[in-house]
């Protein structure tokens, strides 16, 4: 739900819905370091690994919902398939400037380079669709629990399958 929370905070940020009021950035002002829209986003950005880190004292959320959802595999599959290229970076992002931080330029240079190797719509585009999947998975569950029809879920599940490429889900 954090998750969930602050991609909100960000998507309203960068929408304009929120304002805030120190600090509040012209829509059209070029970003900078201490902008208050690239703190938000690195904070989502290294809370987002901190979801799918895939250590195995680390949450991981593709290996929580394969347990709970093995039906769900492709979805899960597909999802994980978008994150994958930019996982090792991002943890490296997370450790040296989201989280952790670093003492020194040269320490924390390591971790821009998730900036460097990937595009910023690429990794939004893969927190969308890990956004997407918790949100239709807790979908199914609520479906489940209270008896409800589970059209609109299996929809949702294999719409996100088709739109990384792959068969229908369920």
């Amino acid at each position: 739900m954090h998750f969930l929370n602050l991609w909100t905070i960000y998507n309203d940020l960068l929408s304009s819905h929120y304002v805030p009021s120190v600090g509040a950035p012209e829509p059209e002002e070029k970003w900078s370091a201490t902008d208050i829209r690239c703190t938000v986003m690195l904070v989502v950005l290294a809370y987002f690994y901190s979801l799918i880190e895939d250590d195995g004292q680390g949450l991981d959320a593709f290996r929580i919902w394969r347990a709970r959802y093995p039906e769900e595999e492709a979805a899960i599959a597909a999802v994980e398939a978008k994150v994958a290229p930019f996982r090792k970076r991002l943890k490296v992002f997370r450790n040296r400037l989201g989280f952790h931080g670093s003492r020194t330029r040269s320490h924390e240079s390591s971790g821009r380079e998730l900036f460097n190797k990937h595009q910023g719509n690429e990794t939004w585009e893969a927190m969308r669709s890990f956004k997407s999947l918790a949100a239709a998975l807790f979908r199914k569950d609520l479906d489940r629990r209270h008896g409800a029809d589970p059209t609109f879920a299996r929809r949702w599940l294999d719409d996100i399958v088709a739109r990384a490429g792959g068969p229908p889900a369920g």
